[in-house]
């Protein structure tokens, strides 16, 4: 069976790495057996893409075995040669969705697993890697389900004017088939941050948001608002912050924690909105505008399934002519927006595994657009940041900038907590 990729999935042609330390050895012959097993699990792992004179579509039940690579491990960052390598390189016809690179040294080694962004999100991501790390030294059962396609979202889905629907669709259509296609090939000048904030300072923000009432995300995103005002200034201050929102988590009857998933929505959050006003009592306002836009959101993904069924896929030429567009038109930000991801608490293994996780990382890379964005998560009991940008929309300079003023921004805020700790320690020692 085969169907054609939505416009969506055509236009979000990207890759998604991520790298695990394991601390511990296992056989070769154990991981092949391991990538086929979740391969076998996920009808999304058993497509492959297939190219046809009216674009592309999905061939399904029809993939080849997940490719490995191994690459014995001779400096400790290897692995990030080996993750630029499997960004940049495009997933093509008739071959896996997913890959891996195995890079052994003698007690320890590392895994890459690379997918593409049209099947997957960073939360399926890590739904990958927890099976893959489950299956090296389990032999429980990994149950298949059934393909999640859009006819699944849209469910019983009827939109209340479907003329006006078809009518707004055709324009899009209509107005994008004008677009010429551009035949220059898009110059992605992409770089990337990573940094962590330590145990004390994740502690502290943690406590200090559950005083508050406000959810961490909604600290983050108040603190990077301002770290963007404060670096960019007004004028060139992205319009939007952009969450990407899980559907998963029990919110859709159709989609269970374990399914791979592409998207499911987003959160817009208006930048430089009272900018002035004290950050806890706006921490409180956006943690309770997060919620609205959650149940918004929801109830909004079975119609915009609905709406983008109706619209065409946009050539690739195209799409980097709509890019062009937006570099001559000096568009702050990614198209006016950039993207704050938080990934939470992130825990990939059990204490029954016979190896240790020791650290985590994520890539990503678009082929047709300019990233913008920073992805937040835990591991280990560390808050963690891995920012991607393309130099079209923050030079190096302006992202290093950011990065400092967005920890400032946190700082701040725990400050108050770290010295009433510190005289807590003061006053025991002197008593002592």
């Amino acid at each position: 069976m085969k169907r054609k990729l939505s416009a969506i999935e055509c236009m979000i042609d990207g890759n998604i790495v991520y790298m695990v330390r394991l601390e511990g050895t296992f056989l070769v012959d154990r991981l092949r057996e391991a990538l086929a097993r979740v391969q076998r699990k996920h009808p999304a792992l058993r497509m492959v893409l297939r190219k046809q004179k009216d674009g592309l579509y999905y061939e399904e039940n029809c993939a080849p075995e997940v490719p490995l690579r191994i690459v014995p491990r001779i400096a400790e960052d290897d692995y990030k040669r080996e993750s630029l390598t499997e960004l940049e390189t495009a997933f093509v016809e008739d071959r896996s969705l997913l890959r891996a690179v195995w890079l052994p040294a003698e007690t320890e080694s590392d895994l890459l697993l690379v997918t593409s962004h049209r099947i997957c999100d960073g939360m399926s991501m890590l739904t990958i890697v927890r099976e893959v790390l489950f299956a090296l030294h389990s032999d429980e059962e990994l149950v298949p389900y059934e393909p999640i396609t859009a006819k699944v979202m849209i469910g019983d889905y009827e939109p209340p004017q479907p003329w006006k629907r078809k009518l707004i669709a055709s324009l899009l259509n209509n107005g994008l088939r004008l677009l010429p296609a551009s035949r220059r090939p898009l110059e992605n000048k992409e770089y990337a941050l990573e940094w962590g904030v330590g145990q004390a300072l994740t502690d502290a923000l943690k406590q200090r948001c559950k005083a508050e009432g406000v959810s961490i995300h909604a600290a983050l995103v108040i603190a990077l608002d301002r770290a963007l005002l404060q670096v960019l200034g007004e004028k060139k201050l992205p319009g939007w912050i952009e969450s990407p929102m899980d559907a998963r988590r029990g919110r859709l009857a159709s989609l269970k924690s374990d399914m791979l998933f592409f998207g499911g929505g987003s959160l817009k959050m208006r930048t430089g909105q009272a900018s002035e006003e004290e950050f806890w009592a706006k921490g409180r306002s956006v943690h309770e505008e997060i919620r609205r836009m959650i149940d918004q959101e929801m109830e909004a993904i079975p119609g915009r399934y609905s709406f983008n069924e109706l619209l065409r896929p946009v050539p690739h030429g195209r799409i980097q002519t709509m890019v062009q567009l937006g570099d001559a038109l000096k568009v702050n930000g990614s198209w006016n927006r950039m993207a704050l991801s938080n990934l939470g608490n992130v825990a990939v293994s059990d204490a029954t595994a016979p190896f240790r996780v020791k650290d985590l990382r994520l890539y990503v890379h678009s082929f047709n657009f300019r990233l913008l964005g920073i992805v937040a998560y835990a591991f280990n009991g560390e808050m963690r940041f891995y920012y991607v940008g393309d130099e079209k929309c923050l030079s190096v300079e302006q992202a290093n900038a950011l990065k400092n003023e967005f920890m400032n921004q946190l700082q701040r805020q725990v400050a108050p907590l770290q010295e009433a700790a510190k005289e807590v320690l003061h006053m025991a020692g002197t008593t002592a």
